[in-house]
């Protein structure tokens, strides 16, 4: 995808890493992209990971890895759960403890973090020293981080997010803003029709070159990530609520629960009673 780049400000702040804790009612759709690796826990709430051209669901303790300038975006707009969302991110660039040439083995690890990498089932010691980062001083959580780095470098328990052929390419600051306008719209309006056609008509563009162009700037079709993105939504619904499945079904823009019910079969493998069961 081909989003926003986001300054961290490393330089000006003169700090050699970004901590901060974000507790939100909802994560907006913010599709971005910075030079620096970010490592994210998700400490409430639940909703859908962008990673590359990787569409999958975040739940508590919820564990990524970003490499440099890949495009990521976490968000949650289900309107019907009440949970707040809450994350900790940790941002800094891979030459941070380049000085120390015991640290070398760590370039394998942010080499593979270029497509995202989930760790399924983190370590509590691992997720405890993330939990309390911000309880030590500056220093400490500099050992600190060697220390979690360290630990996720051994850990393979993992998954690769975005698929080996995602090819994200740097672009214009005018082609991240409509891409970013695009999929916010979109993200914003599931349980509403969308069409080629309206897509192309906000992107002053033809259906054809819409298609062509979305196609190569998110790595998947238009039907393609809006049926994903309706099924990750519809995936909150079955595991947080009692809806009735058609009324999930519609809630998540589909207009019959057939085409409700293929979509998430051949998405997920099992249908939407098996899911919830």
């Amino acid at each position: 995808m081909k989003p926003v780049v986001e300054n961290i400000g490393l330089q000006k702040s003169k700090k050699s890493f970004h901590f901060f804790k974000l507790e939100e009612t909802q994560f907006k759709p913010f599709w971005h992209y910075h030079p620096e690796l970010e490592l994210t826990l998700i400490t409430k709430g639940c909703g859908t990971r962008f990673v590359g051209n990787s569409i999958l669901p975040y739940s508590k303790n919820d564990l990524v890895l970003l490499g440099a300038n890949l495009p990521h975006n976490y968000a949650s707009l289900n309107y019907d759960v009440p949970e707040r969302q809450g994350a900790i991110v940790l941002q800094f660039p891979s030459h941070i403890f380049n000085s120390f040439m015991e640290c070398e083995l760590l370039h394998v690890l942010y080499h593979e973090a270029e497509r995202g990498i989930q760790f399924i089932k983190p370590k509590a010691t691992t997720l405890q020293l993330i939990y309390d980062f911000d309880k030590v001083d500056t220093t400490q959580q500099v050992a600190i981080l060697l220390q979690i780095l360290h630990q996720l470098f051994h850990d393979k328990n993992r998954k690769y997010l975005a698929s080996s052929l995602y090819n994200h390419q740097i672009v214009s600051a005018k082609s991240q803003a409509k891409i970013k306008a695009i999929t916010t719209y979109i993200l914003e309006n599931l349980d509403k029709k969308l069409t080629v056609k309206e897509m192309a008509d906000i992107s002053n563009m033809v259906e054809q070159s819409f298609c062509r162009w979305f196609k190569k700037a998110v790595g998947h079709s238009f039907v393609a990530f809006l049926n994903s993105s309706r099924i990750e939504q519809a995936c909150i619904y079955l595991s947080t609520s009692d809806k009735y499945i058609q009324a999930i079904a519609f809630d998540c823009g589909f207009e019959s629960v057939s085409h409700f019910n293929r979509t998430f079969k051949k998405l997920k493998g099992i249908s939407p009673r098996e899911f919830r069961a």
